[in-house]
């Protein structure tokens, strides 16, 4: 059963030591900005709806990051 249970590599560790609001504060700037850059690249979106577009997905793919998060931590609790 122990060998089932892995310890987390250290970065992981400390990503899911830490308490929602710094998960959400540290990964929604970069989140936003890739998708930003996303939108406005590949799919050729004008500058303000790509904007747009990156604060509203980034916001969607930080809650679920930070659900992905929880549910792990909890799995391995």
């Amino acid at each position: 059963m122990s060998q089932d249970r892995k310890r987390p590599p250290a970065f992981l560790a400390w990503w899911e030591g830490l308490d929602t609001w710094k998960q959400l504060a540290i990964s929604f700037p970069p989140l936003s900005l890739l998708l930003f850059l996303i939108n406005i690249g590949p799919f050729y979106q004008p500058v303000l709806r790509s904007i747009f577009y990156g604060l509203f997905e980034g916001g969607i793919f930080t809650a679920l990051l930070a659900v992905a998060t929880r549910s792990e931590r909890e799995k391995r609790r």
